[in-house]
């Protein structure tokens, strides 16, 4: 009976942490892709990765999309910087101009809010930064699901859902492995695939933090097909 117990509260972790970590990284990515099509002007230049946007936002929330400018280059520099974000109508637009010696830096800090919505769930923003010799232009898009939150602020809401898959993911796996002694053929297979499950759907996490919206999308898919191997196994495999 205790066996029985804790291989039931193992699955209902494991699966309240699966079912955490999906829902953020695979939104988040959705958010990165629509971002990506969305109508700003496109440039083909070079992406940066120095833009950081929050990944989920409360509709009555002010967030702040954040971007560090590096002087890579061994002379003094003045860049120019163009944000915009989308809104209703025409996007909104700031141009900034920077003034930086060899090797010095400058954040930039935007503020958005749910005034800057479309499409109902998501607030898309892009950031262009004009060539400034010797250093060339660059540009990079992002996307937040804007959601009506429950008292938590969108980066309350990110942190919680962390916790949840990583606390999830591993009491499931540690509770599988108790309750499993001596563990037979079954128990071992399917620990495996809680595994790699966990593995992949922790790098996804991983991806949405790079930015890497592609890993994101092949890692979403491989999730999912995981999560159906796993169920099949479940309702056809032996008792394990």
């Amino acid at each position: 009976m205790k066996n029985t117990t804790l291989r039931v509260l193992s699955i209902l972790l494991f699966s309240l942490g699966i079912l955490a970590g999906m829902a953020l990284f695979v939104t988040a990515t959705w958010a990165d892709v629509e971002s990506v099509f969305y109508g700003f002007n496109r440039y083909g230049n070079k992406m940066t990765s120095a833009l950081h946007c929050p990944y989920l936002l409360d509709r009555d929330e002010i967030g702040t999309i954040k971007m560090v400018y590096r002087n890579t280059s061994d002379q003094f520099i003045r860049p120019t910087i163009r944000f915009q974000t989308s809104r209703p109508g025409a996007f909104r637009t700031e141009t900034e101009r920077l003034a930086l010696e060899a090797g010095e830096s400058a954040t930039l800090v935007w503020e958005i809010s749910g005034e800057d919505t479309v499409l109902n769930r998501f607030l898309f923003a892009k950031v262009f930064s004009f060539a400034s010799y010797p250093l060339k232009d660059v540009e990079q898009t992002c996307g937040v699901l804007v959601l009506d939150l429950p008292g938590v602020t969108g980066g309350q809401a990110t942190i919680i859902l962390f916790v949840i898959c990583l606390v999830g993911i591993a009491a499931g796996i540690a509770l599988w492995y108790a309750s499993h002694k001596p563990m037979k053929v079954r128990a071992l297979e399917a620990l495996r695939a809680m595994y790699t499950l966990g593995a992949t759907v922790i790098l996804g996490l991983v991806s949405m933090v790079l930015g890497w919206w592609l890993p994101g999308i092949l890692l979403g898919v491989l999730a999912l097909i995981l999560v159906g191997v796993i169920i099949g196994n479940l309702f056809t495999g032996e008792k394990v």
